[in-house]
C-alpha cells in the first residue's frame, strides 16, 4: 500500500540484518501511529586516496574513482561495504597496511540524513506495512520538510527501599494533546490505596508488568524524569533481569540501552521514545541553580517543592508511609511527576530542544554534540564542492588558538561608565570576513585577509551563508516573541567558534578560531584607539565588550551617540582598509553609575574578568558582579550577602565600619551559621580522588549514600557534611576565608584593609 506522510524523526541506529546493513529510524506523523523507516540498500563507504595500494579482502563491496579530493588536493576513492561491521574491520585492516581512510568514523545512520538534509523533519513516500501500533516503510522516498507534531510527553518517577533493593511504586503522568493522565502502580496487597489513580499490586513482578502494559498502551514519544535515566530506568532494567522480566519499552523490535557515561553522566537509547533527563537537559541549555536536585529546582521556578522537604528525613518518611499509609506514598510519588512537567513546561526546555534539533540536524538527545552538529551541516556541502574530510582521530593537532582578547584593567572605582557590546561578536567576524573549512581551502579565489593575515575567499564559503539566515531568523524571532527559536539559534551561532578551534573537529585548523581572535583583538584595539582620540578612555575591555569612562555630565543619551560613532567608524576601516562588508554591530548597553575594578589578589595589577557596577534601574539599584564571589556557586551564602552589600553601602555612601564588626560578631556567636554551608556539585566518584583530596570530597567520603551535591561545614576538625555536624564550627575560617578577601578586594581600593576594620579595641579578629 502506497503513501505520503510528513514525520518528525526520534531515533536512529543501524544494525547488521543478513549480512547486509540495514538503518532503522523510527519517527511520529502529526496524526496516526507512529512510523518505522527501514533502509536496506544504503551502503556503508568511505574514502582513500586514489594512489592507495590496498590490501585485497572480502570485506570490500567495490572500489569506485570520485570526483572529490582530499583537503591537500589529492583526488579520491570511495571503498563501499556491505554493513558497517564490514567497513569497520577493513578499516583496521587498512590502517596497519599504513593508508589513512577519511571518513571512516562516520555513523551510517548520521551519513543518510545529512547527506539528504533531513533536519529532523522527514517526507516519506512508498509502500508500509501495518500493525496495530507501528507502519512501516521500506526503502521510502524520503527528502527534508517542515513538522512539529504535538507530542505525547511522560513523565517517570519511582519509589524504592533505602537500601535500594526493593520496589515500592511508579508514578506516571501522561501528557497529551487530549489532556493529563495520571497512575500510580503500587504493591499493595490490602488494597488500602486503590482508586482511579492507583493500582494496587501483590508483587514487585505484577507492578513492573503493568507498567509495561501502560507504556505499550499509553506509547509515549517523550520521557522524562529527575535523574530518570541513572535512577529509574537503570533500576527498572536492573529489577526486570532479576525478575526474568522482558524490560521491552521500546517501539519496533529492537532494544533499549542505558549506560553510564564517564563522570556522573548517563545515556539512554529507547528505539521511537526521547529520554530527557531534567537536571542534564536544563544544563545543556545553559541553566543555572544553586544545585539541581528535584526540589531546589522546583522551589526556584514553581514556588512550590516535595512534601518531603528534609533530604535526611526522607528515606525514613518513604519506609514509614509504604508501611502505614500506600495512599500518603502514591501521592507523594505521584507529585515529583507533577513537578517534573510542571519545570519543564515552564521553561520550555522541550519546545527549545525541538528548535535546536531543527535548526542543528541533532536528535533531540545529541543536542550537546556540537561537533556532530558542525558534520551535519558541513559534510554534504564540501562534498559537492568537491571534498572529503579526514577522520578526527587524523586531523593535524598544529598550534592553538588564543582565547578572546582581554585589556588590563586599570584597579580603581570610577563614576559612570558606559558599557558596549559587539552582538553576536564572533558569528560577525565570520559573516564579514567569509571564514569557514571551505572558503580557507579556496583562499586563492577573490581572496580577503583578516586584520592578522589570515587569508579566505570572499565568494566561496558556506558557513557565513548560514550564518545570514541564522541571524536573520533570530531577529524575526524575536519580533514574534519566540524565545525558544531565539535562544536555539543564539546557541548554535556561537558554537561554531568553539567547534572550529576544537581538536575534536575534523575540519580544525589553527587559522580558523585564530582568524576570529585576533579579528575580535583588532577590532578592541581600534575601538580603544577612536576613542581616545574623541576624548574618552577605555577601562576594559573583554572579548565582546567595551567600558569606557563618559565625561561629566554625560548620560545614556551620549552612549547611544558613541556606538552609533564607533559603528561608522569600522564600517568605514573595514571596507576602505579590507574590502570586506561589515557585518558588525556594536550596541549601547548600560551605564554604571559606579564602577570597581579590583585588583589581583596579592598584586597591584588589575583582575581580568572580576568587576562590580552600581546599575540605578528606574530609581532601583541593583550590583552586577562578574567573575566575584557573588557569582560563585561554591562559595557561602554569607559571603554572597557580605559582598553585596558591603558594596551597596559603599556606592550609597553609607556607613561600613560597624556594620563589619557587628557581621562578625554575629559569626562568633553563631547567628550566621545557616549561611556558612558549603555547597559544591560532585562531578566525579568520591574514589577517584587519592592525592590532595579537597574538602568537599573529605566530606562527601564520610556519607554513606553516594549523592550528586555535597552540603557540608569546615569545623575545627575540618570539612564535615551538614547531616553529620557534631563538633564547633571554625568561625575563624570563615572570616578569614570568605569575609577578608570580598573586604580587601574593595578596601584596599581606598587605602584601607578588613583586619584595619576588625583590630579595633572593641573587638579582636584573633581572640
Amino acid at each position: 500500500m502506497g503513501k505520503n506522510i510528513k514525520v518528525f524523526l526520534l531515533t536512529e541506529e543501524w544494525r547488521e540484518r543478513n549480512a547486509k546493513n540495514e538503518l532503522v529510524f523510527m519517527a511520529v506523523p502529526q496524526e496516526g501511529k507512529p512510523v518505522e523507516i527501514i533502509i536496506n540498500n544504503f551502503r556503508p563507504v568511505f574514502f582513500i586516496q586514489r594512489e592507495s595500494k590496498i590490501p585485497t579482502s572480502s570485506f570490500i563491496s567495490e572500489r569506485k574513482p570520485v570526483n572529490m579530493k582530499t583537503f591537500e588536493g589529492k583526488p579520491l576513492d570511495a571503498l563501499y561495504f556491505r554493513s558497517q561491521y564490514d567497513l569497520k574491520n577493513y578499516e583496521e585492516i587498512l590502517r596497519k597496511s599504513g593508508v589513512q581512510p577519511y571518513e571512516s568514523d562516520i555513523n551510517p545512520s548520521q551519513r543518510y540524513l545529512m547527506e539528504r538534509f533531513i533536519n529532523l523533519g522527514m517526507e516519506i513516500t512508498g509502500d508500509f506495512k501495518g500493525n496495530e501500533n507501528l507502519e512501516t516503510f521500506i526503502n521510502p522516498e524520503i527528502k527534508p520538510c517542515k513538522i512539529i507534531p504535538e507530542f505525547k510527553i511522560l513523565s517517570l518517577d519511582i519509589e524504592t527501599s533505602g537500601n535500594g533493593k526493593q520496589l515500592y511504586s511508579i508514578a506516571v503522568t501522561l501528557k497529551t494533546k487530549n489532556g493529563i493522565t495520571q497512575k500510580v502502580f503500587i504493591i499493595d496487597r490490602n488494597k488500602t490505596a486503590s482508586s482511579s489513580e492507583v493500582e494496587s499490586l501483590d508483587t514487585e513482578t505484577e507492578l513492573i508488568e503493568a507498567f509495561i502494559k501502560f507504556i505499550k498502551i499509553a506509547d509515549p514519544d517523550i520521557i522524562i524524569g529527575w535523574h530518570v535515566i541513572g535512577f529509574d530506568l537503570m533500576f527498572l532494567e536492573k529489577k526486570c533481569a532479576e525478575l526474568k522480566i522482558n524490560f521491552n519499552i521500546s517501539r519496533g523490535n529492537s532494544k533499549h540501552l542505558f549506560r553510564k557515561k564517564p563522570g556522573r553522566s548517563y545515556f539512554a537509547y529507547i528505539p521511537g521514545r526521547i529520554v530527557f533527563d531534567g537536571p542534564i537537559t536544563l544544563r545543556t541549555a545553559f541553566y543555572n541553580f544553586p544545585d539541581f536536585r528535584l526540589e531546589t529546582v522546583a522551589r526556584e521556578l514553581l514556588g512550590k517543592g516535595k512534601s518531603i522537604a528534609a533530604d535526611e528525613d526522607k528515606v525514613s518518611e518513604i519506609e514509614r508511609m509504604f508501611a502505614e499509609n500506600k495512599a500518603e506514598l502514591a501521592k507523594y510519588n505521584l507529585l515529583d511527576t507533577s513537578l517534573v512537567i510542571e519545570i519543564f513546561e515552564k521553561t520550555g526546555i522541550i519546545e527549545q530542544s525541538i528548535k535546536r534539533g531543527i535548526l542543528s540536524g541533532l536528535l533531540l538527545d545529541r543536542l550537546g554534540m556540537m561537533t556532530a552538529a558542525f558534520d551535519h551541516f558541513m559534510l554534504p556541502r564540501i562534498h559537492r564542492a568537491g571534498y572529503a574530510a579526514p577522520n578526527v582521530e587524523d586531523i593535524n593537532k598544529r598550534g592553538h588558538s588564543a582565547g578572546g582578547f582581554v585589556f588590563e584593567p586599570e584597579p580603581g572605582i570610577y563614576n559612570n561608565v558606559a558599557v558596549f557590546d559587539f552582538k553576536s561578536l564572533y558569528p560577525s567576524i565570520i559573516r564579514t570576513f567569509k571564514i569557514d573549512p571551505y572558503s580557507l581551502l579556496e583562499n586563492a579565489k577573490d581572496t580577503r585577509e583578516t586584520p592578522n593575515g589570515f587569508k579566505f575567499s570572499y565568494s566561496e564559503n558556506f558557513l557565513p551563508v548560514l550564518i545570514s539566515r541564522l541571524m536573520e531568523q533570530r531577529e524575526n524571532a524575536k519580533a514574534a516573541g519566540d524565545k525558544y527559536l531565539s535562544q536555539a539559534v543564539k546557541i548554535l551561532m556561537n558554537s561554531f567558534y568553539g567547534v572550529m578551534g576544537s581538536y575534536g573537529c575534523r575540519f580544525y585548523n589553527p587559522a580558523l578560531p585564530s582568524s576570529i581572535t585576533g579579528t575580535g583583538k583588532w577590532l578592541l584595539l581600534n575601538c580603544k584607539e577612536f576613542l581616545k582620540k574623541q576624548g574618552y578612555r577605555t577601562l576594559y575591555g573583554d572579548t565582546d565588550s567595551l567600558f569606557v569612562e563618559l565625561k561629566d555630565g554625560e548620560d545614556e543619551t551620549r552612549a547611544k551617540h558613541i556606538a552609533i560613532a564607533l559603528n561608522n567608524f569600522l564600517s568605514e576601516e573595514l571596507e576602505n582598509k579590507f574590502k570586506v562588508k561589515s557585518y558588525l554591530e556594536i550596541e549601547y548597553e548600560k551605564l554604571y553609575e559606579k564602577f570597581v575594578l579590583t585588583s589581583s589578589r596579592g598584586a597591584e595589577t588589575g583582575a581580568k574578568k572580576r568587576y562590580a557596577g552600581l546599575l540605578n534601574e528606574n530609581g532601583t539599584y541593583k550590583i552586577d558582579f562578574v567573575g566575584m564571589e557573588f557569582v560563585r556557586s561554591d562559595w557561602t551564602q554569607l559571603a554572597k550577602d557580605f559582598q553585596n552589600e558591603l558594596y551597596l553601602r559603599y556606592f550609597k555612601g553609607e556607613e561600613i565600619d560597624d556594620w563589619i564588626r557587628g557581621l562578625v560578631k554575629s559569626i562568633k556567636t553563631g547567628k550566621m551559621d545557616e549561611k556558612l554551608i558549603y555547597k559544591k556539585r560532585l562531578r566525579r566518584e568520591t574514589e577517584s580522588y587519592v592525592k590532595n583530596i579537597p574538602p568537599h570530597i573529605k566530606a562527601a567520603k564520610m556519607l554513606s549514600k553516594k549523592e550528586d551535591y555535597i552540603e557540608y561545614y569546615i569545623t575545627k576538625n575540618g570539612p564535615v557534611p551538614v547531616k553529620l555536624l557534631s563538633g564547633a564550627i571554625d568561625y575563624h575560617h570563615y572570616i578569614e576565608k570568605q569575609l577578608q578577601p570580598i573586604a580587601d578586594s574593595l578596601l584596599m581600593l581606598t587605602g584601607r584593609s578588613f583586619n584595619d576594620i576588625i583590630k579595633s579595641e572593641q573587638m579582636n579578629f584573633f581572640e
